[in-house]
């Protein structure tokens, strides 16, 4: 007996110390006869302990005896149903074989009786982390709680520290139930806080001076100052080259919140570890650390990706603010680190050599890269994407953002150092590198762990937005083509149809042509707004007055001066009119017009019509438009072969002042 290997038991204590086990070896007598029921009967009293490997292979003996032939349909239905009591006991401590054996077991209906079938339903419909969360949490309030109805935030922190002082303060949540107790290991198996950290962290902190003097908030707040300072000396260039380093730097300071939140969270793993062998302490903790870090570092790379769009021309000047927000934001990051990789530490101490010699690499690259890719600039962008991407796709997201935002802060001092006095933004690629990479990190992580996915959604629509309206759109350029050679060469008579073919690769090119005014007219009216007015219902229009609320009213008639202006205010301002129609939503309409244009003809033959497609943003130019001016026109020629009228999408359009 001495020689068998017996398992722990759970929370660390050694089986031979039991006192069921001391009890169970002072009472047995072992003999030859009795010698082969030893292990069976210590298997069964460990299992009754709550060990969970007893409990595991009792219910797998009790499988085996069911596969002999020598026992009936009843003797094999009890010993399945044994087998499965023990197999829930084990699947309630989170036993994924258990858990496996249970529902093979339950599929096939073996086992499965009316008392237990509620328990076998639980274990195998309710997610694994739930169940595990409600033995845990049971376990743990059963010897805490000692018959009490409750159990405090105090008990709880004796766990990691016996030496924990009675708080002399009141404390909301120092009281929990089992219920409240289930929920927030619920809460950590999530990979969140749970909701009575609040509780546990105002009895286990310990603050003093130094963490006010370390704190991000007074940290900034001296930084602000200076920097108001220097607006108020009139220091205005110097300061706005220090605006982009103190807003990363508030963001950085933010970040570190994340460590902190992970050092409470173990707190809660030493407390959960001690009463379950199967929790997996590296999973939940990476779990709790991706998702705490996705929104501070989202807003780290938004900031860093809207600086280059919105101030492409923006220069750092070296200053004093400048020298102290690079110390403080170099040290916040590095704090973030967890265990920074041995490749990490090489590649920062490479890039320092990288961006020193940088025009020397790409010197030496000159004569095997084209001119116009061959800069420092490309080398060191070159540099930073051959080591970030492959360790996007290997490394963890928490680990991966802290690189980056330390990197991106090396990088800063080493440009501010380097440059001599300025450095520009224009021809700086880490904040590109850096943010679009971290966005790419941090996109996974959100599907991942489904956690801040609105809050990524949003920051990339409006990334997308800034980079829509700020883009600079460069017009398209006007080409040679005239009136006379496009009429010669494609509007004759009789073109044959590889002619034709020809002429409609003029389609899509940028034209400036002069016409006579022919005929101006509305192609389309859309106003959505009135559509949507309109096909509400009547009841509801003329109680509300939306189109008065929403719209404008017919204004005097003695300011119109044509005749149907005239004649529609006079009516539409009759008294005896409901309020309803004595408004318009004409604020909200949108036009299209057709303007034609008779173009001058060969000498000997007819004339051509082109005709414009003017769109409603050129409405005013449009209206001041009379029939037999001259005008040019710039836009984008669509082939009139096949067609009586040449059309072009009008880009601009004007009075020709030299006709």
């Amino acid at each position: 007996i001495s020689d068998i290997n017996l398992p722990p038991k759970i929370g660390g204590e050694i089986p031979c110390e039991s006192p069921i086990l001391e009890d169970f070896f002072s009472n047995l007598k072992v003999n030859g006869e009795r010698y082969g029921k030893v292990i069976p009967v210590l298997k069964s009293q460990l299992a009754e302990q709550g060990d969970c490997q007893s409990q595991l292979d009792l219910s797998r003996d009790l499988l085996i005896q069911v596969a002999s032939d020598d026992l009936n349909e009843d003797e094999k239905l009890e010993l399945e149903e044994r087998a499965m009591y023990w197999l829930l006991r084990a699947g309630e401590q989170g036993s994924e074989e258990a858990v496996e054996i249970l529902t093979g077991m339950a599929a096939t209906g073996r086992g499965v009786t009316d008392q237990n079938y509620v328990d076998v339903v639980n274990i195998t419909s309710v997610p694994k982390n739930t169940t595990r969360a409600n033995f845990i949490a049971k376990k743990l309030f059963k010897k805490l709680s000692k018959g009490n109805t409750f159990l405090t935030s105090l008990q709880l922190s004796r766990l990691v520290n016996e030496n924990t002082k009675i708080p002399t303060q009141p404390i909301k949540n120092a009281k929990c139930s089992q219920d409240d107790l289930i929920e927030n290991c619920c809460e950590y198996m999530e990979g969140d806080l749970p909701s009575l950290d609040q509780s546990l962290h105002a009895i286990t902190a310990e603050s003093g001076i130094r963490d006010v003097f370390f704190s991000g908030f007074f940290t900034l707040s001296c930084i602000l100052a200076f920097y108001i300072h220097q607006v108020v000396t009139s220091q205005i260039q110097v300061s706005s080259s220090s605006l982009l380093p103190i807003m990363v730097l508030a963001v950085t300071l933010r970040t570190r919140e994340v460590k902190k939140k992970e050092q409470r969270y173990k707190v809660w793993t030493n407390i959960f570890s001690l009463f379950s062998e199967y929790l997996s302490i590296h999973h939940q903790e990476t779990c709790f650390s991706s998702k705490q870090c996705v929104s501070p570092f989202l807003i780290f790379h938004c900031l860093l990706l809207l600086h280059p769009l919105v101030y492409p021309d923006l220069v750092f000047k070296t200053s004093l603010s400048l020298i102290v927000v690079l110390i403080v934001g170099s040290a916040a990051s590095i704090s973030v680190l967890q265990k920074p990789s041995k490749s990490f530490l090489l590649f920062m101490i490479s890039n320092i050599l990288v961006t020193w010699q940088a025009d020397q690499l790409a010197a030496l690259l000159a004569p095997h890269v084209p001119a116009p890719y061959c800069s420092a600039d490309t080398v060191l962008l070159m540099w930073q994407v051959g080591y970030f991407v492959p360790a996007v796709l290997l490394k963890c997201g928490r680990e991966m953002q802290a690189e980056l935002q330390t990197f991106f802060w090396e990088d800063l001092t080493l440009r501010t150092i380097l440059s001599i006095g300025a450095a520009s933004i224009s021809t700086w690629y880490t904040p590109i590198v850096v943010g679009s990479l971290g966005l790419c990190s941090l996109c996974c992580m959100a599907i991942k762990y489904k956690s801040s996915r609105t809050s990524l959604i949003l920051c990339l629509v409006m990334l997308l937005s800034v980079l829509t309206v700020t883009r600079p759109v460069k017009p398209a350029t006007v080409s040679q083509l005239s009136w006379s050679d496009y009429q010669t060469s494609c509007l004759a008579d009789k073109l044959t149809a590889g002619e034709q073919a020809t002429c409609h690769h003029f389609t899509g090119l940028t034209v400036q042509w002069s016409g006579v005014v022919d005929r101006v007219r509305i192609l389309q009216r859309r106003n959505h707004v009135e559509w949507m007015v309109d096909n509400l219902p009547e009841v509801v229009r003329r109680r509300t007055d939306l189109k008065c609320l929403l719209g404008d009213q017919f204004g005097s008639c003695e300011s119109k001066t044509s005749q149907a202006a005239k004649l529609l205010c006079k009516t539409r301002t009759q008294q005896e009119l409901e309020e309803e129609q004595k408004c318009h939503l004409e604020r909200f309409s949108e036009y299209q017009y057709q303007v034609l244009l008779a173009m001058p003809g060969p000498l000997f033959g007819k004339g051509r019509t082109v005709e414009l497609v003017v769109g409603d943003e050129l409405r005013h130019t449009v209206l001041a438009i009379k029939t037999g001016q001259t005008v040019r026109t710039v836009g984008k020629l669509v082939s009139g072969v096949g067609r009586e009228e040449v059309q072009i999408n009008v880009r601009d359009i004007s009075l020709d002042l030299l006709q």
